[in-house]
């Protein structure tokens, strides 16, 4: 096989995803820097667009696809067709293929850098803020100044966001984009060689990246806000009163456009109807029934019950194992700095691999001749909880890892003194982390369920989940029940969103 036409599509891909994620990511976060926060108007469109953007990161990427598909697809409302010819000319007419990949991932990258930038840009002390306001007003100061701060979690963003393009192969398989991790998906997975498993790994690369990534969150930030000297307020010069509210709409815009908008495209397709003329000359005709949104909306939990009741179980289960675990790792690096960079290093390495590799590891593993092995992989889910886990027990871990960075260190240490290790996590530690357990629990349960790259190699036989199901039908489009299906889907999601966001802004005060 030759590799090097994948590899340069999977580049591309990687390229462009990161630009579109730049171009609004970044943006984005600079609009809601300038909102008038200390307005009730602007704190409300300030946590939507918040909100928007950790519902987006928590939505898997095979929900990403059916939103849009259903939004702009072949058989999108956009699209104002039932059937395989397009008939609108614009822009949904052109999304497919690579320009689809590109949007989707690029949306979804969007929301990572914007998340990342924001966090990284308040996090400053208030006096560098100050100090930066007093040269250039606070649009200058944000760019010049707070954004060449927080770089390393812009970068962090970017990464994350060309290595999920690398290695996520439900979205580039829908479209027929044959990047590495789709070719070894189709033509490899069953007979792997060693050479399809280092293409599709890009091994140099992604240790590269890990290296980097672990680098910049462990690197020293270039300035200490207690060296400078204090600043009157007085003196600082106060932001423009019309700039908070200038920024609003299109801040309101980009978050929309990254989750409201493509679920809203879930309700416009549930309820659409289309009705071909047999006269040539009339052509189609589109309705939208409320009724008719309803209704299948109301058989949609019926219908796919076990997919719904598979999905949950998973979900639950790989969050449950996850949490002890990654509790443990991360209070034990806490510790140990040495052992911990390692411990940082190898989870993200583990993240980056492929699904459908970790997938095939899992069913190599089982396949060995032990006694009850065999019978666990047909008969049982322990196989998939394992293969899920490798992708949701590092991002546990990193939510519990932050959350012992923000604890006083000088309380932990005192507690060392008379507590032993297990009873200082279950009497201290358990009660300063209750919320970031919590959250590191929902995080994991949701990445496990969306999954589809590692779970449709180790699914054990009449075990079907949502993820995989969607990824089955949406190969000949989205249509009134594959939107249905998805809607439930994405509601969760947003509840669950809903949550995880509640708990982060109760655990950071």
């Amino acid at each position: 096989m030759i590799w090097i036409q994948p590899l340069l599509l999977t580049l591309q891909l990687m390229l462009l995803c990161v630009v579109v994620a730049a171009l609004i990511g970044i943006p984005l976060a600079f609009l809601i820097s300038l909102l008038p926060q200390q307005r009730r108007g602007g704190r409300v469109i300030a946590g939507y667009c918040l909100l928007s953007m950790v519902a987006c990161v928590a939505t898997p990427m095979i929900l990403h696809a059916a939103a849009w598909e259903a939004t702009a697809g072949k058989f999108g409302w956009l699209t104002f067709s039932q059937t395989a010819a397009r008939t609108y000319t614009g822009l949904a007419g052109r999304y497919g293929g690579l320009v689809a990949c590109v949007w989707i991932h690029g949306l979804f990258g969007a929301s990572l850098v914007s998340l990342a930038t924001w966090f990284g840009t308040a996090r400053i002390s208030n006096d560098v803020v100050d100090q930066s306001r007093l040269d250039g007003g606070p649009i200058r100061a944000w760019w010049w100044v707070r954004l060449p701060l927080a770089w390393p979690w812009v970068c962090t963003g970017l990464l994350a966001t060309a290595i999920l393009a690398a290695t996520e192969m439900t979205v580039v398989d829908l479209y027929g984009v044959r990047t590495l991790a789709d070719e070894f998906y189709l033509f490899h997975v069953t007979q792997p060689s060693l050479v399809s498993v280092m293409m599709v790994l890009v091994l140099p690369c992604a240790l590269l990246i890990a290296l980097a990534a672990v680098g910049i969150l462990h690197r020293r930030r270039p300035v200490d806000a207690r060296r400078l000297r204090p600043i009157d307020p007085a003196v600082v010069p106060e932001s423009p009163r019309g700039w908070g509210w200038f920024a609003a709409p299109p801040a309101v815009a980009l978050s929309t456009l990254m989750f409201a908008f493509p679920f809203a495209g879930l309700l416009m397709k549930t309820g659409q109807t289309v009705i071909v003329s047999p006269q040539p000359d009339q052509g189609a005709t589109v309705h939208w029934s409320l009724r008719h949104c309803v209704e299948v909306l109301a058989v949609a939990p019926r219908e796919y019950a076990d997919e719904y009741r598979w999905t949950l179980l998973l979900a639950v289960a790989v969050g449950l194992v996850c949490v002890p675990v990654a509790w443990t790792l991360a209070s034990l690096m806490r510790t140990r700095p040495q052992a911990g960079r390692w411990v940082d290093w190898i989870s993200l390495v583990v993240f980056l691999i492929p699904g459908p590799i970790v997938g095939l590891v899992v069913v190599w593993l089982f396949s060995l001749p032990l006694p009850g092995f065999k019978l666990l992989y047909q008969q049982s889910l322990l196989p998939t909880i394992l293969a899920l886990m490798m992708r949701a027990l590092p991002v546990s871990y990193w939510i519990i890892r932050a959350a012992y960075w923000g604890l006083d260190r000088s309380l932990l240490d005192v507690a060392r003194l008379d507590l032993s290790w297990g009873r200082r996590m279950w009497s201290i530690d358990r009660v300063l982390l209750i919320r970031p357990l919590l959250v590191a629990g929902l995080a994991s349960a949701v990445m496990a369920s969306g999954d589809v790259p590692v779970t449709l190699p180790v699914l054990p036989p009449g075990v079907v989940t949502v993820g995989t199901r969607l990824f089955a039908l949406l190969h000949s489009g989205a249509r009134n029940q594959e939107a249905a299906l998805a809607f439930w889907y994405v509601l969760a999601i947003i509840f669950v969103s809903i949550v995880l966001w509640i708990g982060w802004k109760r655990s950071g005060r």
